[in-house]
């Protein structure tokens, strides 16, 4: 039992690390993009895509 919990743990922690990995990769290839205006981006982003979830 106790192995199994470990096994499965250590498959969340690789799992979160890959995607946390690539989320950072993503942002590093958009600020090599945009440059400074990376913040701007990514709020005009967000309030687009809350308008298309949020408002009906």
């Amino acid at each position: 039992m106790k192995k199994t919990v470990l096994k499965v743990l250590k498959y969340v922690l690789i799992g979160v690390s890959v995607y946390v990995g690539v989320l950072l990769i993503q942002f590093c290839i958009t600020y090599a993009v945009k440059g400074e205006d990376t913040w701007n981006y990514y709020k005009e982003f967000w309030e687009w895509y809350s308008t298309l979830i949020f408002d009906k």
